[in-house]
């Protein structure tokens, strides 16, 4: 099983979004993608958030073998304890992360980002897009909100 993994941070607006795509056979089986107000995060967390994600979906379908494919290079380190972070937003999502590999058997593989690899185009893609929906979703929802207290 491989699972396409990538993150987006928008840092003047404290939103994160991640995505990821199931893929078998050359074949994209299943994406998800989300985003939510973080503060103080980063793409670094955005990108952690998303392999957290794919790794419960792992859970969910029963899937205990799993190669996440990213872009970057820091993903297996935090993963297996190679490297240490002070930031204390980043170093809950790291222990989630370890915590999970207990239970699945996870194998990392990093690809050039903003390459030809179309998964990873694609998962790119939809982190940023989850963003962009975020957005287009509050700004709808503050507007009706507005609309109806003008009427009143």
């Amino acid at each position: 099983m491989k699972i396409y993994v990538d993150g987006s941070y928008n840092e003047s607006l404290n939103l994160a979004g991640y995505a990821f795509a199931v893929v078998e056979n050359e074949e994209i089986k299943f994406a998800q993608k989300e985003a939510m107000i973080l503060r103080n995060g980063n793409s670094v967390t955005a990108e952690l958030i998303g392999v957290i994600k794919a790794l419960e979906y792992c859970q969910s379908q029963g899937i205990q073998e799993v190669t996440i494919i990213h872009d970057y290079n820091e993903i297996p380190m935090f993963a297996f304890s190679y490297r240490k972070t002070k930031n204390p937003s980043i170093n809950s999502y790291v222990r989630k992360l370890r915590e999970m590999r207990e239970t699945i058997k996870v194998s990392f593989l990093k690809v050039k980002a903003h390459t030809d690899d179309r998964f990873n185009n694609y998962v790119d893609e939809l982190s940023r897009k989850s963003i962009e929906e975020f957005l287009e979703r509050l700004l709808k929802n503050k507007n009706n909100s507005k609309h109806s207290s003008e009427n009143r």
